[in-house]
């Protein structure tokens, strides 16, 4: 199946070009350029538009409005999820199916790096559990907004544990915060699943992937696959 894939985050709107069942080519669009680049994407692509978001209803509905050349993508072949109580995101179960259908079946532990960082542990193409954690970015507004002096920064590498200034100790915390926490999240994932496939994705999938020291499956796309996957379930 050939066809553009939209997937709207909090922030900005990524983009991916399949061509029979390959990503071709992706990008991202900020807020701010919303109209103009995507109805340039639209006039140089005659393909479908399929989208999906994890903004509010009435968000979402304003975007159709918007731009009605785009097709929301069903719920009806999205992957399961076995909570007890509350919804899982439409943005961690794509990414179960996009691991599902990289790794063909097996267990697999997801975290996706945005505004949160989202665990998400995935069996026969279901979420079956998972943690919901601030990003990085999110960790460093926090330390600003909340106090009283401390100053908004960038997210940045911190190479040393202890720092002798105020952005590195603060820039040292949320590094040295996340890389604890994946390693313990990873830690109890592989207890639970020994053979069980870690695959990161998102901005800082990378940066943290290689401080770590196991094996670790980079898939910056894996969102846009997992939708196309879905995308194509709906269509057959």
């Amino acid at each position: 199946m050939n066809c553009i894939v939209l997937d709207q985050g909090n922030t900005s709107l990524k983009w991916g070009f399949f061509i029979n069942n390959s990503l071709v080519e992706s990008g991202r669009i900020l807020d701010n350029n919303l109209s103009l680049e995507l109805n340039l994407l639209h006039s140089k692509h005659s393909l479908p538009f399929f989208y999906s978001s994890v903004r509010s209803m009435a968000e979402q509905t304003e975007f159709l409005n918007r731009f009605s050349f785009c097709r929301i993508i069903p719920e009806d072949n999205f992957p399961a999820f076995r909570y007890a109580s509350g919804v899982a995101g439409k943005d961690r179960l794509a990414n179960v199916a996009g691991a599902f259908k990289i790794f063909e079946g097996s267990e697999s532990l997801v975290v996706d790096f945005g505004t949160c960082i989202t665990y998400s542990v995935a069996q026969n193409n279901a979420l079956i559990s998972g943690v919901i954690s601030l990003g990085a970015q999110s960790r460093l507004r926090g330390m600003h907004e909340f106090t009283g002096q401390l100053p908004l920064i960038a997210f940045a590498e911190s190479a040393e544990p202890f720092q002798n200034s105020t952005e590195g100790a603060m820039l040292s915390s949320v590094n040295f915060g996340i890389l604890s926490e994946l390693k313990g999240y990873i830690d109890a994932a592989m207890i639970q699943f020994p053979d069980i496939q870690i695959v990161f994705t998102g901005t800082d999938a990378v940066h943290f992937a290689k401080q770590l020291n196991c094996r670790i499956f980079v898939e910056m796309n894996l969102t846009l696959i997992g939708l196309y996957a879905i995308t194509c379930a709906n269509e057959s």
